[in-house]
């Protein structure tokens, strides 16, 4: 059955870029315009709907609700931002938000081995970067045993480590450039990965800062992919289900698209008015050509200024 999303808004500009937004980001769902006009005309539009994005100064929630199954009541998603002067939302922030509410965005279990691995690419600042983790963090836990987060990004890029990392008598890890050393050599086996993992408070294990800030991003790719291989193994010795999540964030593009290869989930996370920067639009193209596993783009807004 064909999931649906109703848009109220006689603005036919904004709603034809919206939906043509909403076909690119969520293609699962077909979207449709209807206006107050012809919704009271025909009562029967918006029975089967999944979400109704309206605009609150056109009809109001109770004058939808009117129209609407009471046993299939849609998800209602003004289409106003709710601080003064009330200006239309941007549609890439609307296009996330029905993302984020039909669950589309959740990192999906493995169907064909217990290890999930999933890598997200970052244009955004480390603090937009950081709510998007934790907030998949949070998810994951449901879903996955155990979590290994390895960030591979400038050392100054990295979020800061937990409290309980600088506590004393705390026996530390030999840390992640020494470990980059050993599997240079070859001398390295899966089953050491532990010994270089520090508990977050979050619920997850990942691998502490490096001695120099560039050691990850300047190291050959054929060690980072090691790196990868080797956690990957060794997570595929425990009995539950477990996830590797790579973070990367300040990398090329060549690296990227490395990376995109060998990771079966890609999250990117954009700025917004991303469809204004040309040169990023097309890269981003090129890096889930090169990915052949499920992909979902990201355009952060929880924590976006309302101006």
């Amino acid at each position: 059955m064909t999931r649906t999303i109703a848009i109220i808004d006689a603005d036919i500009l904004f709603t034809s870029l919206l939906i043509s937004r909403l076909k690119k980001h969520v293609p699962e769902f077909t979207a449709f315009p209807v206006s107050k006009e012809i919704l009271f005309a025909h009562q029967e539009l918006l029975l089967d709907s999944d979400f109704v994005l309206y605009n609150q100064h056109e009809i109001s929630e109770k004058e939808i609700l009117q129209h609407c199954d009471p046993q299939h009541t849609p998800t209602l998603v003004p289409l106003l931002k709710t601080t003064k002067p009330f200006p239309p939302k941007d549609v890439l922030m609307i296009a996330h938000e029905v993302e984020s509410l039909a669950g589309l965005g959740r990192i999906p279990k493995p169907s064909d081995s217990s290890v999930q691995t999933c890598l997200t690419l970052s244009f955004v600042p480390p603090k937009e970067r950081e709510a998007h983790v934790l907030r998949q963090l949070e998810r994951a836990r449901h879903d996955f045993a155990h979590i290994i987060r390895l960030d591979i990004m400038p050392g100054i890029m990295m979020p800061k480590d937990p409290p309980s990392w600088d506590l004393e008598n705390t026996e530390r890890c030999g840390g992640v450039t020494q470990l980059l050393a050993r599997l240079k050599l070859g001398k390295f086996h899966y089953s050491q990965i532990p010994s270089y993992l520090e508990p977050d408070p979050y619920g997850d294990l990942r691998f502490g800062k490096p001695d120099h800030s560039d050691d990850l991003i300047t190291c050959h790719s054929r060690t980072i992919l090691i790196l990868i291989s080797k956690t990957f193994r060794y997570l595929s010795t425990l009995p539950e289900p477990s996830l590797l999540f790579v973070v990367g964030d300040g990398l090329s593009f060549t690296r990227m698209r490395t990376l995109c290869r060998n990771l079966r989930h890609l999250e990117i996370l954009t700025p917004l008015h991303i469809e204004k920067d040309y040169m990023l639009c097309n890269e981003i193209d090129l890096l889930q050509k090169a990915h052949s596993g499920t992909s979902h783009i990201d355009y952060p807004f929880s924590i976006a200024k309302t101006h």
